[in-house]
């Protein structure tokens, strides 16, 4: 990919919640027409639809196959659609789907792609949805029988990252207080209502060792959509895109116990040469950077990728977030949507959504959350129990 090649011109949203009453299929035609819309251009454009795979999805009424078949193209009247599929890795997805969406660019088949996800968890009980996210991402073999979960999976290394660089209860939670604040400015968001401090993160019920319940993410129902183009169509149709500049990817391990870095205190080791590369291949550096969208669904997880970006000192960064830095009206604006924590969990769409929300930065058309004279920022995402990293620098001009 060259350098600002491909550009995203328009995004769609839902909000993010429990509606039991929407279907998934709602969700999606929502958001796509939103997007269609927001990015100024006819339905007939639309030459390929990329969906998200739908996690649990319910084989009663299974929003997957009928995606993968050709239902959503017909459904919002995309008549010139030529190609229809799915992909999915997992929290990793967003990255996936748009370098799915680049390839189907670069082939020269359409100049407009429609990227689309919906989630609806509300659907499935508690019990089912916590039976299926007791095993998701753990090796069946070595970590099932001994109860891994996510949750304990994230206790571990915040354990681990507490002790090998001193970082306090205390700045783990200023790090979803910091969310939260983010949040409160997002219409869309799961939690926009009530403000937290450090005091209700530590109270709150324990869940797995350090991590309170407030410290964990919220399953919920969302969805989101973007349309991607080339950059020589997105001059001609529209007033701000966002082009993507450099990004890069590595891979770790399928199970935490096979980690390439096995020190779990020192996970940004692993990070930190994939976000150096996304720099070098976008011309920029951390220190360009308007806000640093970060994606760890955990308090814990956006400290170790903050330590990767080569921007502070690894095991700083608690400090820096409980300091407020971080936070609206700070000087490094971090997580602007308030991510898994704030914004909600809707599984394979929560780096889509904090990809959205990049892209309305950089557009200025993030509303209350809008970062004054955003030019660039870097996005990174990821999957399974850590598995992989994903960094990826936009900006609404191509640097020189």
């Amino acid at each position: 990919m060259e350098r600002g090649e491909f550009a995203i011109i328009g995004t769609g949203e839902v909000p993010c919640g429990h509606f039991p009453e929407r279907s998934e299929f709602e969700i999606a035609y929502t958001v796509a027409r939103e997007a269609i819309r927001d990015a100024g251009i006819d339905v007939k454009e639309i030459g390929a639809v990329v969906c998200a795979q739908h996690i649990m999805s319910n084989p009663a009424n299974d929003y997957n196959t009928e995606a993968v078949f050709g239902r959503l193209p017909e459904a919002i009247g995309a008549r010139g659609c030529k190609i229809t599929c799915m992909t999915s890795s997992g929290g990793a997805s967003s990255f996936s789907l748009r370098k799915t969406a680049e390839g189907i660019l670069h082939s020269g088949e359409t100049d407009t792609v429609l990227v689309v996800h919906a989630q609806r968890f509300s659907q499935f009980t508690p019990n089912e949805q916590a039976k299926y996210f007791s095993v998701a991402g753990s090796d069946v073999e070595w970590e099932v029988p001994y109860g891994m979960t996510y949750n304990s999976l994230a206790a571990m290394v915040t354990q681990a990252y507490m002790t090998h660089t001193g970082t306090t209860i205390e700045q783990i939670a200023a790090v979803c207080v910091a969310n939260r604040r983010w949040a409160m400015l997002q219409p869309n968001a799961m939690f926009n209502k009530k403000e937290i401090t450090v005091d209700d993160v530590l109270s709150s019920r324990m869940v797995s060792y350090p991590l309170t319940s407030l410290m964990c993410n919220v399953l919920a129902d969302g969805g989101s959509a973007f349309i991607m183009t080339t950059a020589e169509k997105a001059r001609k149709v529209c007033s701000k895109p966002v082009y993507i500049l450099g990004e890069a990817s590595d891979y770790s391990h399928r199970t935490i116990t096979r980690a390439k870095k096995k020190d779990l205190e020192k996970l940004w080791e692993f990070l930190a040469p994939v976000a150096k590369t996304a720099f070098e291949r976008a011309g920029l550096g951390p220190e360009d950077m308007d806000i640093y969208q970060i994606y760890g669904s955990y308090p814990c997880i956006q400290l170790i990728v903050m330590d990767a970006l080569g921007m502070w000192e690894p095991g700083s960064t608690g400090a820096l977030v409980a300091s407020g830095a971080t936070s609206p009206g700070g000087k490094y604006p971090v997580t602007t949507n308030g991510e898994a924590l704030s914004f909600g969990h809707t599984g394979t769409g929560v780096g889509i959504a904090l990809l959205v929300e990049s892209v309305r930065q950089l557009q200025g058309k993030a509303g209350k959350a809008q970062v004054e004279g955003a030019r660039f920022l870097i996005e990174n995402t990821g999957g399974g129990a850590f598995m992989d990293c994903h960094f990826t620098v936009l900006g609404n001009e191509i640097p020189g």
